[in-house]
C-alpha cells in the first residue's frame, strides 16, 4: 500500500516526499525572527539575555531563551558571551609576578 501511494504521488506530483506543515506550530513569526537576527548581528557579543529584552514587547509571552538559540542556529548564528576577563596562562602570571616584585624593588 505504502509503495502504491508513494507510485500515486510521484504520477500526479512528481514527488515522493512528505509534505511539511505537521508537528508543533512555531511560536514565532518572521517578523521576530527578523528581529532576533537584527540584534544579535548588530552587537555579535550579545547574550540571549539580552536578546531576549531587546524583542519588541509587544509579543506575549516573550520567546524563550532556547527559542532564540534555535533561531540564530537556523540561520547560522549564535549569541556569543563577552569575556570578563581574558585568562591567563602560566607564562603570563609569571611576567605578571616579576613586574610586581619589580615594583617593590622600587625599580
Amino acid at each position: 500500500m505504502v509503495v502504491a501511494r508513494c507510485w500515486q504521488q510521484w504520477i500526479t506530483e512528481g514527488r515522493v516526499y512528505r509534505r511539511g506543515g505537521s508537528g508543533r506550530p512555531r511560536n514565532t513569526n518572521d517578523r521576530e525572527d527578523r528581529a532576533i537576527r537584527r540584534v544579535a548581528t548588530s552587537a555579535p557579543t550579545t547574550s540571549l539575555a539580552s536578546i531576549q529584552r531587546h524583542l519588541p514587547s509587544s509579543r506575549h509571552p516573550v520567546p524563550s531563551r532556547e527559542t532564540i538559540r534555535r533561531r540564530l542556529t537556523e540561520v547560522g548564528l549564535r549569541s556569543r558571551r563577552p569575556l570578563r576577563r581574558l585568562p591567563l596562562t602560566p607564562h603570563h602570571r609569571q611576567c605578571r609576578l616579576d613586574f610586581a616584585d619589580l615594583g617593590q624593588l622600587g625599580v
